[in-house]
């Protein structure tokens, strides 16, 4: 049984909010405003989730896809024939405006952040968007699937096991899509798949593109990467970020911060190739300190820094999450700023609660997923932080996630 909803927001993710006998209802491929035909396709008891069916009234910022294989929703009075089930998961935001994206990620950042510190919105700062809302994406990795004689490469559906074939990715660059297509134009390369592969497909400026089956080899030669503190050398199997347009006006953003308020040492945690540590040493900070568990991310940082000319960056090997932060170098009395740039799953409550027995006087709090990123400020505002300011840089256009620069104070 169909039912007509009205879509009032987009939640956190990308999927379309209404509201239903008192039940949120969650519908993908819709924009705020809009009517649409539902049917529900699973209760989870708090709330339901739906597809879309027909849209009755549509949004003035909906756009056609530029993808074929994202979710396009019919329009009329009529009821459509049943839609394919073959939808990329990848991208959620192909059905609007660029201009309407940015605005939704930007209500999603603020709402996270006024839920943990009520009356904090005022210190979100505009929104940071992307050059380019398509062909930004430096990396693709894409899987294969086998079954007789058909042979599928592409990205994962929604179940994590079905893999859904991909002639070009619109987001990715159009030197990795040539070279895609060149893949796959080789019946001999293709015949050579095998069923559970995973092929990487990378370019930089200096290297131009690449491509390699599963891990690259750990004796394979380091990309270069083009930053605003010179080339950075990056190995193939570290990790980078995968819009290179966004990522520097990112670093340009932290290094800003640095030079206006000069902290008397610098902790990066999580410091991969050493981006932010280099920064802070370009900005004249004393006492800089890297921390990674990445092991030729960390070769590669200590090799950055002699390259670019600041060999004095103390680089330590290492997990965040089971290092004593109090016992990293550098006297602990200095004025302090650390910078962490984790994972998904955020910092978690150890994490934090070592971070309080450091107690930085400013942390810059990196975050590709603001949910886990606001909850750990959460836990920081019992430690005494407060937030200065919170700026989203649109590092995934079309697609649910987002950078975003949040600035805390230690007040007490």
């Amino acid at each position: 049984m169909s039912i007509t909803l009205h879509i009032d927001e987009i939640a956190f993710g990308g999927r379309g909010m209404a509201r239903q006998d008192g039940k949120v209802c969650f519908v993908p491929g819709v924009l705020p405003g809009e009517t649409v035909e539902v049917e529900t396709v699973r209760d989870r008891g708090d709330f339901l989730e739906a597809r879309a069916l027909l849209l009755h009234s549509s949004s003035p910022h909906r756009i056609n896809p530029a993808c074929p294989l994202a979710l396009r929703l019919p329009s009329g009075r009529s009821r459509p024939p049943v839609m394919h089930s073959l939808v990329c998961p990848g991208c959620c935001y192909q059905h609007m405006t660029y201009a309407e994206e940015l605005l939704i990620k930007q209500s999603q950042l603020c709402s996270l952040l006024e839920h943990r510190f009520p009356g904090v919105a005022a210190c979100c700062a505009e929104p940071v968007a992307a050059p380019a809302p398509l062909g930004y994406r430096n990396k693709m990795a894409l899987h294969t699937a086998r079954n007789g004689y058909e042979t599928r490469l592409g990205y994962f559906m929604e179940d994590n096991k079905t893999i859904l074939d991909i002639p070009a990715c619109p987001l990715a660059m159009t030197a990795l899509n040539e070279c895609l297509a060149e893949r796959r134009s080789n019946a001999s390369f293709m015949h050579g798949l095998r069923d559970g592969m995973t092929l990487t497909f990378r370019w930089t400026m200096r290297d131009g593109a690449l491509w390699w089956r599963g891990r690259a080899a750990e004796n394979d030669v380091w990309l270069v990467e083009d930053s605003p503190i010179g080339p950075l050398s990056v190995p193939r199997n570290s990790f980078f970020q995968t819009n290179p347009a966004v990522s520097r006006l990112l670093v340009e953003e932290v290094t800003r911060l640095l030079a206006a308020e000069r902290p008397e040492r610098l902790v990066d945690l999580y410091c991969g190739v050493g981006v932010f540590a280099l920064a802070a040493a370009q900005q004249g900070v004393p006492t800089v300190v890297g921390l990674d568990v990445d092991g030729p991310a960390l070769k590669a940082a200590q090799y950055n820094g002699r390259n670019l000319g600041y060999p004095g960056i103390q680089w330590v090997a290492g997990s965040a999450h089971k290092t004593s932060l109090a016992n990293l170098p550098g006297k602990p009395n200095l004025p302090t700023t650390v910078i962490v740039d984790p994972p998904r799953t955020g910092l978690g409550r150890p994490m934090v609660r070592e971070l309080a027995v450091l107690a930085p006087a400013r942390i810059l709090y990196i975050s590709c997923a603001a949910d886990t990123m606001a909850r750990d400020i959460g836990w920081l505002r019992e430690a005494g932080y407060t937030i200065r300011q919170s700026r989203l840089f649109d590092m995934f256009p079309r697609t649910p996630h987002f950078e975003s620069l949040t600035e805390l104070r230690n007040d007490r």
